[in-house]
């Protein structure tokens, strides 16, 4: 008995997932909602889609989950940008791996500023954008 109860557990600590309303909030900051927008056209690794995934995101995602992700598939593709955000919070947006729950600015800032984002001054500025965005 105790292992099924065990086991219950597990699964729904790996059900929590970033919420619906944090991911349309990373959308509005990342593209202001746009499903075809391209970030840093400058830069050989572009940003693509509304969460603006790049392939180095992919890759780790690629790696951690045996799947071939590409980055430019996420342009006009809401649903496999949501797909690789939540595949890279289960990565690296884990209670095990920060030591507490994650709330939604870690998520936010480690979408941002990749593994250690959640830590780093780099990522402050953009947590700010989602408080400001969480209060309206």
């Amino acid at each position: 008995m105790a292992i099924i109860v065990w086991a219950a557990v597990c699964m729904i600590a790996r059900a929590e997932e970033p919420s619906q309303k944090l991911v349309d909030w990373l959308i509005q900051i990342e593209s202001g909602g746009k499903l075809n927008a391209i970030g840093d056209k400058k830069f050989t690794n572009k940003a693509y889609g509304p969460l603006q995934v790049r392939q180095t995101v992919c890759d780790d995602v690629n790696r951690r989950f045996k799947t071939q992700y590409r980055a430019e598939e996420c342009l006009g593709n809401l649903d496999l940008s949501v797909r690789i955000f939540k595949l890279y919070m289960q990565m690296w947006a884990s209670k095990e791996r920060l030591g507490r729950i994650p709330t939604d600015e870690d998520i936010a800032r480690i979408w941002n500023g990749g593994p250690n984002g959640w830590k780093r001054n780099a990522t402050l500025a953009y947590a700010a954008k989602l408080r400001s965005r969480s209060r309206t």
